[in-house]
């Protein structure tokens, strides 16, 4: 199952309020526990599943996602900087700390409506390449 409505909030500014007294290894920590929780909610899983389960769920989202050019080029970048031939590993990078927001804007709209728009296809390309 992959949740295609659901918005990521681990990597929003709004999550801390200027008045909070956090620091900024507090702030890490929090915004580490919201991607877990992000991760978890965009491919409905729970805490008990396990890697293999995860591992299933990414080979069948591959299956839908592998005809869209542009994906595929983000997956082959993905796992050549490990210099790794795998692209369906390049799709689980995609779903990294410093991707996944954007990530699962380009793979949300593709299963919706059978597109990616330029403007998040552009901000996906730029953060692999930096």
């Amino acid at each position: 199952m992959y949740d295609t409505k659901y918005e990521c909030r681990y990597h929003k500014d709004d999550v801390f309020l200027d008045t909070d007294n956090v620091t900024s290894e507090e702030k890490d920590y929090i915004r580490s526990i919201l991607y877990k929780e992000d991760m978890l909610n965009i491919f409905g899983i729970d805490m008990d599943d396990d890697f293999e389960s995860f591992n299933n769920i990414l080979s069948k989202l591959y299956v839908k996602i592998k005809d869209n050019d542009f994906l595929i080029n983000c997956m082959t970048k993905t796992s050549s900087t490990l210099f790794c031939q795998n692209i369906e590993f390049g799709l689980c990078l995609l779903y990294s700390y410093d991707f996944m927001y954007l990530t699962h804007k380009c793979v949300s709209e593709y299963l919706d409506k059978g597109i990616i728009s330029e403007e998040n296809k552009k901000l996906l390309n730029d953060s692999i390449n930096n």
